[in-house]
């Protein structure tokens, strides 16, 4: 696959917040393109640096949207340094046009990337930008997003073609099953309902021969010390447990989920996500 044709959606996502201009500079940038664009976002709130969540937010919203939609991420703690600054092609037919730093982690991992572009800064820069090297997220990234989105330059217009392979990731363990029991880790918080998402698809439970309505042992470690550890009920929806309760259930994109209904499960029991924090699910 080496393009789809772009559509004129350019979606954004940021850890810039909404407390300054910075969001709508980059949609006044992107307008200035073209008017009939349709700018959306996914978020602004992504965890200021935090290119693990900003990948798993990929990840998550991508496949909700049609091919030839433009995807600008602007998590990039280097901006202004030697990282290059890409657009992506998934092959699912997303661009994403962000800084290699990791942000396009879960894309590689569960969608594929056919095709990836360096930015040629020479051609898809704002004009008169040229001396500030601190807010690339207007000045190149929602620029040459809008270009794209708009058919002003096609993808071969980006910039030189990269190896995907050489691709900035993350490491991501994978969940672990033996006997009755799966280890994985907690992938990333809802940050406002309070729940936690693991690396743990589904269909392991499948293999465990677990159906909802079952009690499964949940042990919540961090570096090793254990931090959780409760028979919670697997359940459809949370309505399934009293309110207060603790339970297991099946997120929107196919991995384990634990939560408390109507409550914060992460604020109940002080739980956060990475690398360090690992869940145990078992069969009793």
């Amino acid at each position: 696959m080496q393009s789809v044709k772009t559509n004129k959606v350019v979606v954004f996502q940021s850890d810039f917040g909404l407390l300054e201009g910075t969001v709508a500079q980059m949609y006044g940038v992107a307008m200035g393109v073209d008017l009939e664009l349709k700018l959306m976002d996914i978020t602004h709130n992504i965890e200021v640096f935090n290119t693990w969540d900003a990948s798993y937010s990929l990840f998550q919203t991508c496949p909700a949207f049609p091919p030839g939609c433009v995807f600008v991420s602007v998590i990039d703690p280097g901006v202004g340094t030697s990282r290059k600054s890409v657009v992506a092609l998934t092959k699912a037919g997303h661009y994403i046009v962000t800084p290699d730093n990791g942000t396009l982690t879960h894309l590689v991992k569960h969608v594929g990337i056919s095709t990836l572009r360096e930015i040629d800064e020479s051609v898809n820069r704002v004009k008169g930008s040229e001396k500030s090297h601190v807010f690339h997220g207007r000045d190149v990234y929602a620029y040459t997003g809008a270009r794209l989105a708009a058919g002003v330059i096609d993808f071969e217009g980006v910039g030189p073609e990269l190896n995907p392979e050489d691709i900035i990731c993350h490491p991501t363990p994978e969940a672990v099953v033996s006997d009755n029991r799966v280890d994985g880790m907690i992938d990333i918080l809802d940050p406002l309902f309070g729940m936690i998402w693991t690396n743990i698809p589904i269909a392991v439970f499948e293999d465990l021969k677990i159906d909802f309505d079952a009690i499964v042992r949940v042990v919540i470690k961090y570096k090793g010390e254990s931090r959780y550890e409760k028979d919670v009920l697997y359940g459809k929806s949370f309505g399934s447990v009293k309110e207060g309760e603790d339970i297991i259930y099946n997120n929107e994109i196919g991995y384990f989920a634990v939560g408390t209904n109507m409550k914060s499960f992460v604020d109940k029991y002080n739980i956060q996500s990475g690398f360090d924090w690992t869940i145990s699910l078992e069969k009793i």
